[in-house]
């Protein structure tokens, strides 16, 4: 089947829906949405095509060995007869086959419908068909009235003789005759190759869309946070500057031997010389008030003094 990708073109392929690092990503692969049907109008025909019976156990490959002489072309072999899905569509071995029915049914001997046989007038013609699904009930007269008996109409059909009967149908298949495989192979790879455009490169043949503008120019959008939205994947600088502060208090503590601010008063362990410490600060304070009120009264004195020799010394009452 590997042979089938290699008539495949190749095709870029972006790997994201907008740039990363100023970076187009793109990988090449084949372009595995390039398809070719064989024409409804010339399959089966007699010069092309042989019709073969699919033997037990008998794969693609084995097909296409047996008739082109390499394994390879099984792809041809499964298009030129439709299959898409060879699970399904390609005939299952007996064992399979047995395996399914067990597993799709309670009892592979189990009734699953009525057929009827092949009925026939007094001349030797066919009155009714063979195969017929009818309920088991079924009854038939013939055209000159005689009744035909059940056992000669109706017959079961078990759930295995159902699904072993779908599975011969599978194994009809139609054979391209090989003088014609060389010319099925160009034609495969003309019909899969890209017609011209601005996509294609001339010289490598391969595709590549790099002007599609819903690719290029619609911007990755963040998600936000709301209270009845999504996560968001964006972190707003409010929420990390203000939203998640936390306070530290395990310095906030005052330990023996420290001094406060004023360099005055140190930290003991006695309440009694803290105390002492901190009247002997307030003495100080105190003492310099008052040195402070002294320099003020003495600066009222001469000021009221140079006020009076002024005054009599004729400067207007200034």
């Amino acid at each position: 089947m590997s042979n089938y990708f290699s008539y495949l073109p190749d095709v870029f392929v972006r790997t994201s829906t907008y740039r990363q690092n100023n970076v187009d990503p793109f990988v090449k692969t084949k372009n595995l949405f390039r398809r070719v049907k064989i024409r409804d109008d010339v399959e089966g025909l007699v010069t092309g095509f042989t019709q073969y019976t699919i033997v037990n156990n008998e794969r693609p490959d084995n097909v296409s060995q047996k008739f082109y002489g390499d394994p390879q072309y099984d792809w041809v072999v499964l298009m030129t007869n439709n299959v898409t899905n060879i699970y399904d569509e390609w005939p299952m071995t007996e064992d399979e086959l047995y395996k399914y029915c067990t597993s799709t049914y309670n009892s592979p001997e189990d009734i699953h419908h009525h057929e009827t046989f092949e009925v026939k007038d007094t001349r030797g013609n066919i009155v009714l068909r063979a195969g017929l699904t009818i309920p088991s009930n079924f009854t038939y007269r013939r055209p000159d009235g005689t009744m035909v008996a059940t056992v000669d109409l109706v017959h079961p059909i078990t759930n295995y003789e159902f699904e072993s009967a779908k599975n011969d149908f599978k194994r009809n298949i139609y054979i391209l005759r090989r003088p014609y495989l060389t010319t099925f192979l160009e034609e495969f790879q003309s019909l899969v190759e890209y017609e011209d455009s601005r996509e294609v490169d001339s010289n490598t043949g391969v595709k590549k869309t790099t002007d599609a503008i819903k690719e290029n120019f619609i911007p990755v959008k963040p998600t936000y946070s709301t209270n009845i939205g999504q996560t968001s994947s964006v972190d707003f600088a409010v929420q990390q500057d203000f939203g998640n502060i936390t306070v530290d208090t395990s310095g906030a503590t005052i330990e023996e031997g420290q001094q406060l601010s004023d360099g005055s008063t140190t930290v003991t362990t006695d309440e009694s010389s803290t105390s002492t410490n901190a009247a002997s600060s307030n003495s100080a304070i105190t003492e310099t008030a008052s040195n402070t009120t002294d320099s003020s009264s003495s600066s009222s004195s001469s000021s009221s003094s140079s006020g009076s020799s002024g005054s009599s010394g004729g400067y207007g009452g200034y």
